[in-house]
């Protein structure tokens, strides 16, 4: 929505200015208005060339004093940045208007008006696109929470529904893909664990969605399951379509962050420092799941959905898992990793889940 007098002012169409070694940035942050200012060497002056760079650049520096969605370490912001003149007439600078001169005037006057809002204090009618919204967290290790970040999702789905919080839950994914390798490979403890360890937990803790998004209801142990719903977006608690975005979303991440991110000596060393078969046990249920006992192949838990363990596992492979993690012996009947796999799609080729194609790949690249 635009401001009343949003229009786009012709000095607009002037070159960017190429400010001077350390520029200041002042804007009145918030809806009570305190001032807020960034200190800028020349470097990152001159790589402010448009409103978009510009809000990115106070998002980095303002997020922490601004707060957080309670209970959890992240949030999600609506960002705005409004200038108002003497008149008091209001203009919203938009992502792709260029910052020119007249923009750093109004930013050393501190007559820019930055407003950031959490999306939970919007009506659902009233909630912003993805395009306009900023993710902000303050714990890099509770980012990947499995607790915190399933709760999280569930109150996003609860308050604008699966399709607005698929939407925003890009914005985590590219959070996460954002960071640098010496980030992704840091030792965190003794142990030898990286950011990959806590991928991992947060795979493990998909088994948990459920109870997960039980706890993170209030209202849960008073519903007339399976009636009450509307005081939910759409109008339903969220079903098994709800937890595959969730398989789909975490587990693209992870892979994609092992083939962008991870260096391969740190894998080897994550991996070595762990008991071999621990490791076997826990690559394996994400491929392939755990029984529950009976006799119906798709009665499993733990596997990742949409065969992206498999796609995990080759990921893992390239990027330097320890052979002895994947192509030693396995199990009670001490078979190999890929007889595990081609045993339960064997027993009914006429009836293979849409799963099986990723678990066909991995059974070729094991076998090369």
């Amino acid at each position: 929505q635009k401001c009343p007098s949003c229009e786009h002012h012709p000095a607009s169409m002037q070159p960017a200015m190429q400010p001077v070694d350390g520029s200041i940035l002042q804007v009145l942050g918030g809806l009570s208005g305190e001032p807020l200012t960034v200190h800028l060497t020349s470097q990152e002056a001159k790589k402010i060339e448009s409103v978009r760079d510009l809000k990115r650049c106070l998002t980095r520096n303002v997020t922490r004093p601004l707060g957080r969605t309670p209970g959890t370490p992240f949030s999600v912001h609506w960002i705005r940045l409004i200038h108002t003149d003497a008149s008091m007439a209001s203009m919203e600078l938009h992502d792709e208007d260029p910052v020119n001169p007249e923009t750093w005037e109004w930013l050393e006057q501190g007559s820019l008006r930055y407003m950031l809002a959490d999306v939970f204090s919007f009506p659902p009618e009233a909630l912003p696109s993805g395009d306009d919204l900023k993710f902000s967290y303050e714990n890099l290790e509770e980012l990947l929470d499995p607790k915190l970040l399933i709760g999280y999702a569930f109150k996003l789905c609860k308050h604008g529904g699966q399709a607005w919080c698929e939407n925003v839950f890009t914005l985590w994914t590219s959070a996460l893909l954002s960071l640098s390798s010496n980030q992704v490979n840091a030792v965190e403890n003794i142990l030898g664990h990286t950011l990959l360890n806590r991928c991992f937990s947060l795979l493990q803790g998909l088994d948990e969605a459920e109870e997960l998004m039980r706890a993170a209801d209030p209202d849960c142990d008073n519903r007339n399951w399976p009636d009450s719903y509307e005081d939910f977006y759409d109008k339903q608690w969220p079903d098994d379509a709800f937890e595959d975005f969730l398989h789909k979303t975490f587990a693209s991440m992870t892979i994609e962050l092992v083939r962008q991110k991870a260096d391969p000596q740190r894998v080897k060393e994550i991996f070595r420092n762990m008991f071999t078969e621990k490791v076997k046990s826990i690559v394996w249920k994400l491929v392939q799941g755990q029984s529950c006992g009976c006799n119906r192949r798709s009665c499993t838990r733990g596997a990742l959905r949409f065969g992206l363990g498999a796609d995990l596992l080759m990921a893992l492979i390239e990027r330097g898992l320890p052979r002895c993690c994947w192509a030693g012996h396995w199990g009670p009947f001490n078979d190999s990793l890929l007889r595990h796999i081609m045993a339960p799609l064997a027993a009914v080729p006429g009836d293979w889940e849409p799963e099986d194609g990723a678990k066909a790949k991995l059974c070729i690249f094991l076998a090369e």
